[in-house]
C-alpha cells in the first residue's frame, strides 16, 4: 500500500474514534449531557396508553382512565404558572413516536409521562424512571413525593434508569411515572378514589414546581450519561 494511503486511512481511523468518544452539541443534547432543567416554563404531560391501547386492567380498574384523570389533575395544579400541554385529552390512542415527535416540539419544557402499574400483587409503590442526565433531578422529586404520598411499599422499583422511547428519545428532560400498582389491592382501592388521585397529582407538580425553581440543587451527585441508541417498538416496555 502506498504510504500517503496508509497515513490517510490512519488519520481516518482516529478521527472517527474521536468522534464516537466525544458526542458533539446536537449529542450532547439528546443525552442530556448537561444540567437539569430550572426555568422552564412548559410542562407536557402524557397521560400513558389510550384509546385501542387500554394498559393495565385489574380489579376494575383501567390504566388508561386513571392516567389521563391524574394527567387533567396535573394541568390543574400547574396552570396558568405555567403552559401545560396534554399529549391527549380524551379516550384516543396516540403512538409512542408521535408522543415524542409532540414533545420535541417544545424546547423549553419537560415530559412527564403518568402511568399505573401491573405485576406481582404483593407488590406496590410507585415508581419513577428515567434515562438522561438531566432528568434524574426531577425524576428522584417526583418519587420521593409520591413515596411520601402513598402507603404501601412493597418490593417495587423505586427510582429506575431505564431506556424507554418516552425516557431516551425525546431532546428535552423526560420521565415515567408509574403511580402504583393495580394488581394489589390496596393501592387499587386508593387508585380507585378521587382524592387519591388529587394527592398524587398534587405530589408531582409539586416537584416539577420545585424543579423549576432549584434545578438540581440538593439532589445528590447527577449520574453520568449513557451513549444508547434511541429506544424502538422491539425493546422491553417499549
Amino acid at each position: 500500500m502506498p504510504r500517503f494511503v496508509s497515513r490517510f486511512a490512519f488519520g481516518l481511523l482516529l478521527l472517527l474514534a474521536s468522534c464516537q468518544s466525544q458526542p458533539g452539541k446536537g449529542r450532547s443534547s439528546t443525552y442530556g449531557d448537561r444540567p437539569g432543567p430550572q426555568g422552564f416554563n412548559t410542562v407536557i404531560v402524557d397521560a400513558g396508553h389510550g384509546g385501542k391501547d387500554s394498559g393495565a386492567k385489574a380489579r376494575g380498574l383501567v390504566e388508561k382512565q386513571l392516567a389521563l384523570d391524574v394527567a387533567k389533575r396535573v394541568r390543574s395544579e400547574l396552570w396558568p404558572s405555567y403552559k401545560v400541554v396534554l399529549m391527549r385529552e380524551s379516550d384516543r390512542f396516540v403512538e409512542l413516536d408521535n408522543r415524542v415527535s409532540i414533545a420535541n416540539r417544545y424546547p423549553n419544557a419537560v415530559l412527564v409521562s403518568i402511568h399505573f402499574n401491573y405485576g406481582n400483587r404483593r407488590r406496590a409503590g410507585p415508581e419513577t424512571y428515567y434515562w438522561r442526565s438531566d432528568s434524574y433531578a426531577l425524576a428522584k422529586r417526583v418519587q420521593r413525593n409520591l413515596s411520601a404520598v402513598a402507603p404501601y411499599e412493597s418490593g417495587n422499583a423505586g427510582l429506575v434508569r431505564r431506556r424507554l422511547r418516552l425516557t431516551r428519545n425525546p431532546t428535552i428532560p423526560c420521565i415515567l411515572v408509574e403511580c402504583g400498582y393495580l394488581t394489589h389491592s390496596g393501592e387499587a382501592k386508593l387508585a380507585a378514589s378521587s382524592a387519591y388521585r388529587e394527592k398524587l397529582a398534587e405530589a408531582i407538580a409539586r416537584a416539577i414546581r420545585d424543579q423549576s425553581r432549584d434545578g438540581d440543587a440538593g439532589m445528590g451527585p447527577i449520574p453520568r450519561p449513557i451513549y444508547a441508541p434511541p429506544s424502538r417498538a422491539g425493546d422491553a416496555r417499549g
